[in-house]
């Protein structure tokens, strides 16, 4: 097992799979004699294991901004032209540039490899991503996801669009199916949310069948909690999984 598998083991208590599309990032760190285990330890310890949302940006922004320096991932993602598929992505909160860093790159490298011979684009969408956004479950986000949807849609007629989101990015994806109305069904093939503090309520205006909704057990932000624990920031172990799950959609 790899040290990070080693490392989610002992928050989980069981061993869980580090997302193969990651396997290259984590080869290339070892060359360069980085140790991961130590290195994800530390940004575990940094943000102290528990962290309030009140409190996100200070303890997990400075530590999710290194962890993407060090892996070279980058935090944003916009799309260029049309593509077989495309995934509008809302970030979470405090996560850096428009799709962050913990879960949305990830998930994205996961979906490219899953459906060889097709393209991908990724738009992120631009917002706050604040913590009164999530405290007061901000509907602005779903708004302009809702647009980009119709934009995507107008520009590109034959792509297939998934909405998708990570922890506060959720109730985007929850708000702009309330904003798109009847237009949800016929514009969106599928939604994939992680983390999600909406968890409990459906995702309206598409088949349920078409909605993925990642929540680990024990994460207290999928009851729209204020507690942030170790069990939110690792839902890149469920990319591989959910690219899997979406290529049935699209």
């Amino acid at each position: 097992m790899r040290p990070a598998g080693l490392l989610l083991t002992a928050l989980f208590g069981t061993a869980l799979a580090v997302p193969t599309s990651v396997d290259h990032e984590i080869a290339d760190l070892a060359k360069r004699d980085l140790n991961i285990n130590k290195f994800l330890d530390a940004i575990l310890k940094a943000i102290k294991g528990e962290v309030l949302v009140n409190d996100a940006c200070s303890e997990i922004g400075a530590g999710e901004i290194l962890l993407g320096k060090a892996f070279n991932i980058q935090p944003d993602a916009n799309s260029n032209g049309c593509a077989d598929v495309t995934i509008v992505f809302a970030r979470g909160t405090c996560d850096p540039g428009n799709v962050g860093v913990l879960v949305g790159p990830p998930f994205f490298q996961a979906v490219a490899a899953a459906l060889p011979g097709k393209s991908v684009n990724v738009q992120g969408v631009a917002y706050p991503a604040s913590v009164d956004g999530y405290l007061n479950a901000d509907s602005a986000a779903g708004k302009t996801m809702a647009q980009i949807v119709r934009d995507t849609r107008k520009a590109c007629p034959n792509t297939k669009i998934v909405t998708s989101g990570y922890s506060q990015g959720g109730f985007a994806v929850h708000y702009a199916a309330d904003e798109l109305g009847g237009d949800m069904a016929s514009h969106v093939s599928a939604a994939v949310i992680f983390g999600d503090p909406m968890s409990h309520k459906p995702v309206a205006n598409i088949d349920a069948n078409n909605v993925h909704i990642v929540c680990h057990s024990g994460d207290n932000i999928c009851d729209q909690g204020a507690l942030i624990l170790p069990q939110h920031l690792t839902y890149a172990v469920d990319a591989v999984s959910s690219a899997n799950w979406l290529t049935l959609k699209v």
